[in-house]
């Protein structure tokens, strides 16, 4: 939103960085009178803490090989782009009247008003886990519009139907899949979830190229920046920024494969999506894919008696009285909601007190009063029947606006008003944990030319790749997640979400 003390429209760029770039000479440029000596990322999506972070608490288990792995169970700088209109493989607008576009991963195209998204990433569109899409090429411009040509991962061979590719869908970045090995470069940056169960790793790989010269840059507006761990930094270098925003974007590209993945195999055990180097790409069940193949449960209508029947089920004949304490993994408007609930519940119980002053009310200080009282209260836990304990924890990802696209009646995206449990088990035995290779750390790796390669700093290259004096950071992981036992997880999800 402009108004009349923004100096210049905020904007996103992506793409490779060089010094003669308009907005990076914005950057740079030096500014009359400036008011702070930071410059306020008030475009900025909010990067909340990630699923990777959550369960990097616990420990990883290390497999020997990259196979699918199998275990029995007994029991239990983003932004939302919207789409301008897409074309089926006929060469014909999609309308609100054509069938199913896509059907045995045939390729189609995607039109945006901007360049966004990069060859082999994976976008989604409002249902995300229904349907992804895999770019297959560099965009092409047409006109005013950006070509994407696309084809659908996930193992979808039906097809995406029409109403889902209707001018004015959104759609966002999900991941960069590539095969185990003998992979492509794909992607780029942008600035600004007694039987047998199985699943796979998933391999997913980023790069980015700057200019040579970019070496010594300095922002003359330092920016600043929070880490994954909380802390604020200021970053004076450009290649700080793009080094930053490097791993932001590889840190999202892992989360999403953990929390959201979609396993690509079909029923007949065929993978369809073929990378670069001829060789299948394979990706694995997320978090969430995962806990759907158990206990799930849609709602209209919240109220704390559909929790207790749930947790019911989680606890009879399961648990012990004193070992059924669960925690809700929602976000911020669940637990309002949650809130409300106790709330509605008591409201008709014997007036309650809080430190000896009823409904929370405390002494504060004001200028408007020598005793002024402040008021309220979150309720955040209930004690349920039979010794089943509730607590709400707030995740702030489940409040994210560029990948839940769907807003909710009562206000925020329907993806808040989702409840998770996640029995993470016990130390000797891990319910939900991360998977790795044995000798497959995450890798990075550069290309430069023979002069500088700003992301390491070094100069006179003795061994360059190439000619051009530029420099490429290319990034790949191996990555999978494990739910022993889904019957041990719930989700009660809004109906509005229902697929």
């Amino acid at each position: 939103m402009a108004n009349n003390q923004q100096l210049w429209k905020l904007t996103t760029w992506g793409g490779m960085d060089v010094k003669d770039h308009p907005a990076m000479a914005m950057l740079a440029m030096k500014m009359p009178q400036k008011a702070a000596e930071m410059m306020i990322r008030v475009f900025a999506a909010n990067r909340a803490k990630t699923l990777e972070s959550f369960l990097s608490q616990f420990p990883t288990k290390t497999f020997d090989r990259d196979d699918e792995f199998y275990w029995e169970i007994i029991g239990s700088s983003r932004r939302n782009i919207p789409l301008a209109f897409a074309v089926d493989e006929n060469g014909n607008e999609v309308t609100k009247t054509s069938g199913n576009v896509g059907i045995g991963t045939a390729p189609f195209y995607l039109y945006f008003e901007e360049e966004y998204f990069y060859d082999g990433d994976y976008i989604v569109g409002n249902m995300n886990e229904l349907y992804q899409f895999r770019i297959l090429g560099d965009p092409i411009k047409e006109g005013t519009y950006v070509k994407y040509r696309v084809e659908l991962g996930g193992g979808n061979t039906a097809g995406v139907p029409a109403n889902r590719l209707l001018p004015g869908e959104k759609f966002s970045y999900e991941s960069n899949f590539v095969e185990d090995d003998i992979s492509r470069k794909v992607g780029d940056i942008n600035h600004a979830t007694h039987t047998a169960m199985k699943n796979e790793f998933s391999t997913i790989r980023l790069q980015h190229k700057v200019g040579g010269a970019l070496i010594d840059d300095k922002l003359a507006v330092p920016i600043p920046i929070v880490d994954d761990k909380g802390n604020k930094k200021v970053v004076s270098a450009w290649m700080q920024r793009v080094d930053w925003e490097f791993e932001q974007k590889f840190a999202e590209a892992k989360n999403n494969a953990l929390a959201f993945g979609v396993s690509n195999k079909t029923p007949h055990e065929q993978r369809l999506n073929i990378g670069k180097s001829g060789r299948p790409i394979k990706t694995g069940d997320g978090l969430y894919r995962q806990m759907s193949a158990a206990n799930r449960r849609y709602y209209n209508t919240f109220s704390l008696r559909l929790i207790e029947e749930i947790l019911c089920e989680l606890s009879t004949s399961k648990l012990g009285f004193g070992e059924r304490t669960f925690i809700l993994q929602t976000g911020e408007r669940g637990a309002i909601q949650f809130h409300k609930a106790i709330l509605n519940t008591v409201s008709g119980w014997q007036a309650f007190t809080t430190d000896g002053k009823a409904f929370g009310i405390q002494n504060t200080t004001s200028p408007l009063h020598s005793n002024a009282l402040s008021a309220g209260f979150q309720f955040v836990e209930y004690l349920a029947p039979n010794g089943v304990r509730i607590k709400v924890n707030v995740d702030p990802t489940y409040d994210d606006t560029v990948r839940n696209k769907i807003m909710h009646p009562n206000g925020g995206p329907a993806f808040s008003y989702r409840y998770d449990i996640f029995d993470i088990g016990t130390p000797e035995q891990q319910n939900i944990f991360k998977c790795a290779v044995k000798n497959r750390p995450e890798f990075r790796g550069y290309q430069c030319g023979p002069f500088a390669n700003p992301f390491t700093g070094e100069t006179n290259i003795t061994h360059a790749s190439y000619d051009e004096d530029s420099a490429v950071i290319h990034k790949k992981a191996t990555l999978g997640i494990c739910v022993l036992d889904p019957t041990r997880t719930y989700s009660i999800i809004p109906s509005i979400l229902e697929y």
